[in-house]
Formats: structure tokens, sequence, C-alpha cells
């Protein structure tokens, strides 16, 4: 950048800067500066919650015409809600769209907030004026992070409506990571915290390409880590239920089977098949005592003939709002980690290098 341009631009900056003084001025300058981010965002959003809100919809229709109830696999309404029909693959590509909203936050809202001020270096004007470094910071935080607010509760409102109504005509559990992430505060509060952390990397990288690096891959991590470790932040329970009986037991409202659930047939090993006696039965020997039945039924018969069972470690419904705010708390702990990190980079740059 040349010196005219950055003399025109202080200009600029002080003129926005003096236009109301304080907290108006900021509020005009955060405006003019990220004007087009901010309205491309609101623009995706609105675009977003209405297809959602046109889904859901859809899905509540359905869920009248098959009686309030799962619809039937066989039936014009299964259909639709199986396989890889329209409405699947729609619902499917929303939900990983919820599921990635917090990275497009972090990286097209936060990162820009400083790597912005560094790379056309503008930031020796910027902090020069009436308002001090700590008061444009926080005062530009607060201002955007109260619009990332607002636009991700509304998505998450809406996908929250989504997600349970798909739950009510497919079976479909809440506790599965994709549901279970784009429910209740989750999307909101996750948005936030990859905002904290972009600003921070931004401050810290004060290069726009780099830090969007570093969000992506600690966003990529991070989301990796939470889908390992989640169905087990607490000691699942355990349970005995007839193999291919149906859900009306401990799987009802919405429980997350941890470990079990799977027969292997043919194999040496066990086939997780248990007989009254709660001995577990090789694959071979399940093979020999049920073969296979190509679809007739016969199998669910043979087992349900011989009382076998599977073990289930599973966590209940009724624990979902308790995961939700321990994974809200690691995400609110993270963000407060990269705003204390962000405080002490600021106190600690040099305004002397822009």
């Amino acid at each position: 950048m040349s010196q005219m341009t950055r003399a025109s631009a202080a200009t600029d900056r002080q003129d926005d800067l003096g236009n109301g003084g304080g907290v108006r001025g900021l509020l005009w300058l955060t405006w003019r500066q990220h004007r087009w981010t901010l309205i491309g965002t609101l623009v995706l959003a609105a675009v977003l919650v209405g297809w959602m809100t046109y889904l859901a919809v859809e899905l509540t229709s359905l869920w009248h015409q098959c009686h309030e109830t799962f619809c039937p696999e066989d039936s014009p309404q299964g259909r639709r809600l199986g396989g890889s029909s329209s409405l699947v693959l729609t619902l499917g590509v929303l939900s990983l769209v919820v599921q990635w909203m917090p990275l497009l936050i972090g990286v097209f809202v936060g990162v820009p907030v400083l790597t912005r001020e560094h790379e056309q270096r503008t930031l020796l004007l910027a902090w020069s004026q009436d308002v001090s470094p700590q008061r444009w910071l926080w005062t530009r935080l607060t201002l955007l992070g109260l619009f990332v607010a607002a636009v991700t509760t509304a998505v998450a409102g809406v996908s929250d409506r989504l997600e349970r109504l798909q739950s009510l005509v497919a079976p479909v559990t809440l506790f599965d990571y994709g549901p279970f992430v784009n429910t209740a505060m989750l999307p909101a509060v996750t948005s936030l915290c990859w905002f904290a952390v972009g600003v921070a990397l931004g401050a810290a990288i004060k290069r726009t390409l780099p830090a969007v690096f570093g969000v992506i891959v600690g966003f990529v991590g991070l989301s990796y880590l939470v889908r390992w470790r989640y169905p087990t932040l607490r000691e699942p329970l355990t349970a005995h239920r007839p193999i291919g009986g149906p859900n009306i037991d401990v799987l009802r409202d919405n429980a997350l089977v941890v470990k079990g659930g799977m027969i292997d047939y043919g194999v040496d090993g066990p086939s997780g098949a248990f007989d009254p006696s709660g001995r577990e039965l090789s694959g071979v020997e399940l093979q020999q005592l049920c073969p296979p039945d190509n679809g007739t039924g016969r199998t669910f018969a043979c087992f349900a003939e011989h009382h076998l069972q599977q073990h289930l470690q599973y966590q209940p419904g009724s624990r979902i709002p308790e995961f939700h705010l321990i994974i809200a708390g690691g995400y609110l702990g993270l963000a407060a980690l990269a705003l204390v990190a962000l405080w002490w980079i600021v106190r600690r740059t040099d305004l002397s290098a822009g």
C-alpha cells in the first residue's frame, strides 16, 4: 500500500470515528468495514431459515398423514423419508450446513476483525483516536458478537424444530451426532466460540490466510474430538434386550447405543448374541442355530424362539439436555480462553508497528 493510499485510508477512518464520536462512531465504523460480510451472512441465514421452515411444514404434514407416528417404509410417506429421495438429500445437506456454520462465522466474521487492520497497516490510526485500544476492541467485539448471536440463534431455533420433526416421522434419534449438535443452543454457542477464536487467531497471527487455516484445523479437529468422546461423557447404562425386538424398551425416546447392537454371523469370535443363561455365542454357533433367511423373517423368529438377547451400553434420551450443557460449557470455556488471549495480545501490541 502506497503512502498516499495509507494517508487516504487514515483520513477516512478519522472522519468515520469522529462522526458521532465514542460508541456511535465505532458503530458506524464497524458497519462500514464489515457491512458486506454482515449483509451476506444475514441473507444466507435468512435463506437457510426460510428453507428449513418450509421443510418443517412439510415434515409436519407427513407426520399427520402417518397418524402422528413413524411412517411405514412401504407407504408413500415412508418412501419420501427413506433411501436417497430428494427430501432426504435436502435434509442431509441442510444439516451439514448448520454443522459447519460456526466455521463460516469464525472465518468470515471473526478472523478479519484484526487481520484487516494489520494487513492494511491502519491499526496505529484506529488506536490513536480518543477511543482506547481496549474500548475499540471490546465495543467492536460486542457489536459483532450480538449480530452473530442473533443470527445463529434464529438458525438454531429452526434447526432444532426440524431435527425434532425428523425424529417423529422416521427412526432417527436426537442423540446421534448430527441431530445432537444441531439442536438446542449448541449451534449458537459453537458459532460464538469460533467467532472469538477467529478474532484471537487473527490478532496473534496478523495475517488472514494463516489465521483462516488455523481456524479450519482447530474446528475440524475439535469437531472430531467431540464426535468421538461425547457418547461417554457420562457412564453409559447397560441393558439386555431381545434381538430384533421393537425399540419400545430402553431404546425408545432418542436413546443412543454406545456399544453393542451388532450381530456378527459366521465368525470364530463373539457374535454379540447371548443365550438365556448369559453365555455369548460365537458367530459360527449363531449361524448354525439360526441360519440367515435372506429376508424372509425366519431368522428373527428363530432368535425369539431361542430367547436370544443382546447386551447394550446406551445413553438414555433424558440425558440429552445434560450433554448439551456439558458440550456448551466446553465451547464457552474455549471462547473465554480466546478472549483472555486476545486481551493479552492487544495489550502487548506495538502500535508503532501499525
